[in-house]
């Protein structure tokens, strides 16, 4: 699933739904985003 977010990602998706879900965690969305969630 985490690579699947990342694919996201680099399609221009926002992705701080799913850390709003838990399906990652803010330091996973920092660490794809380079920013603090």
């Amino acid at each position: 699933m985490l690579d699947f977010i990342k694919q996201m990602f680099a399609w221009g998706c926002d992705i701080r739904g799913y850390v709003e879900i838990g399906t990652i965690t803010a330091d996973q969305y920092k660490e794809i985003t380079g920013e603090d969630y």
